[in-house]
């Protein structure tokens, strides 16, 4: 029995042994399979990564050989449809020199009377250059990110056009243009006259002129598409219409004597009448047209010795001293009252500082050139002749122009106040003591308001102040002895 006992607890042990070794073989076996799983899975993750990292590596590869820089314009890109991809800047210049040099040598055709003159775009001021377009065309997938240039490169492979730049230099093309058609130019011709012997007016007509239409021409050539044949352009005439017509001058063309006056002089003072003479010479057959100035500066211009004036007596410093040209002032004072009684509107006056004698007090005026002048405003509305004439003693100005019928001027002077001459004694060494000697007779200065009055068909239509005159005072001058 014990013996059957042992034979129980030998079997139990060998069949726990047994368990226990296939328990140890079946966890050995599960850890196996989960190491397989684990082996599985990172094998399923590393092979995909390794894929993909090698297709990015490969394709960052082909776009770095893509986007690299070959010196070189990018293919697809053309200047003016000129293809200059795959070419180096240089390369690329040469052939589009070219092409701008043949842009600027075509020609226009200008139809014009019958006839076709032939002009060079250049000679009527194009200019094209191809510096932009050219480095905007190298510049291409060269700027930016590398996935900015790989997009720009690929876009130019489809096709991408630079245009050449162009330029008109305006003032250049209408100067071409006025050379080139002056021929076909004919200038219009004013309405002009000349003066008989009548002291009227003997009128020619105009002519109407014809000249190039210039402003629609040089929008046309302007509007030119070089890159394609140039037609034949028609050229524009137009009328060319006279400033002055002859129905214009018939308006304001002389009718008669507006006004006359003559002054005397003293024949005995040579030099002073030849000054006269020269001056009212100067004067005559003077012209002044309708709103334009009379000046007697402007007309009878410097007074020179080359001129032929000599010295005579004028005033200078409130004194009657020798100067060049003396006596001409009896000229323009003389012309003053003339232009009064024409009625022609005063632009400049001035007295003289003394009184004088072959006007009226308030109706001379003084002349120096250049500044002191006389001037009178052309309101007649006709064209004004001057005539002078002087006699033995005498100048005579006249004054043609549109006549106004029934017209009568006069001029009124009043004196205001009479301003008497001081009297000096100045010591004479030369003298006796108590030896009297009037060395200039004095006379008085006087303040003198002038009014013209103007009369048609003897009713007064105007009442105009003239510019007040005022004369100083002559001293009354003694030489006294020692």
């Amino acid at each position: 029995m014990e013996e059957s006992q042992d034979q129980n607890v030998s079997q139990g042990i060998k069949e726990t042994a047994a368990t226990k070794v296939y328990g140890e073989n079946q966890e050995t076996r599960v850890r196996h399979w989960i190491s397989l799983n684990r082996l599985i899975k990172k094998k399923s993750f590393y092979i995909p990564m390794g894929l993909l990292l090698f297709t990015l590596v490969l394709t960052a590869t082909s776009v770095l050989i893509y986007t690299r820089d070959q010196h070189t314009i990018v293919e697809g890109v053309t200047i003016s449809g000129i293809k200059v991809g795959t070419l180096t800047q240089d390369q690329a210049k040469t052939i589009i020199d070219k092409e701008t040099h043949r842009l600027m040598s075509q020609t226009v055709k200008l139809d014009v009377d019958q006839q076709s003159p032939e002009v060079k775009l250049e000679d009527l001021g194009l200019t094209v250059t191809d510096e932009l377009a050219l480095q905007n065309a190298y510049d291409i997938s060269r700027k930016g990110s590398i996935f900015n240039k790989l997009v720009t490169k690929m876009a130019a492979a489809k096709g991408i056009n630079f245009d050449l730049t162009q330029k008109w230099d305006e003032q250049k093309l209408k100067d071409t243009l006025n050379r080139t058609l002056k021929d076909f130019s004919s200038p219009a011709v004013d309405a002009s006259f000349e003066i008989t012997n009548q002291n009227t007016m003997n009128i020619h007509s105009e002519h109407v002129g014809t000249s190039i239409d210039i402003e629609p021409l040089v929008s046309q050539i302007k509007g030119i598409n070089i890159y394609k044949p140039i037609s034949e352009l028609k050229v524009g005439l137009k009328e060319q219409p006279p400033s002055i017509t002859a129905a214009q001058l018939e308006d304001q063309k002389i009718t008669g004597l507006l006004a006359t006056y003559t002054s005397h002089f003293d024949p005995s003072q040579s030099a002073r009448t030849d000054n006269v003479r020269i001056a009212a010479k100067a004067l005559d057959m003077a012209i002044v047209k309708p709103g334009d100035t009379l000046s007697f500066n402007q007309i009878v211009g410097e007074r020179t010795i080359e001129g032929g004036y000599k010295d005579a007596y004028i005033i200078v410093d409130d004194q009657f001293v020798p100067g060049l040209a003396g006596g001409i002032c009896q000229v323009s004072s003389t012309l003053y009252n003339t232009g009064l009684f024409a009625n022609l509107s005063v632009s400049q006056r001035t007295n003289h500082d003394l009184a004088i004698s072959y006007v009226p007090l308030g109706q001379d005026a003084t002349v120096a050139y250049p500044d002191l002048d006389l001037k009178f405003k052309n309101n007649s509305g006709g064209y004004l002749l001057v005539r002078t004439s002087t006699g033995a003693d005498s100048v005579t100005i006249d004054l043609y122009g549109k006549v106004k019928p029934g017209q009568e001027v006069t001029i009124t002077n009043t004196t205001e106040s009479i301003i008497p001459p001081e009297e000096k004694r100045l010591v004479d060494e030369t003298l006796a003591h108590g030896v009297s000697i009037l060395k200039q007779q004095g006379q008085p200065g006087s303040i003198v308001n002038s009014v013209r009055t103007v009369k048609v068909n003897g009713k007064v239509v105007s009442s105009e102040p003239l510019r007040q005159s005022v004369y100083k005072a002559l001293p009354k001058i003694w030489a006294v002895g020692a």
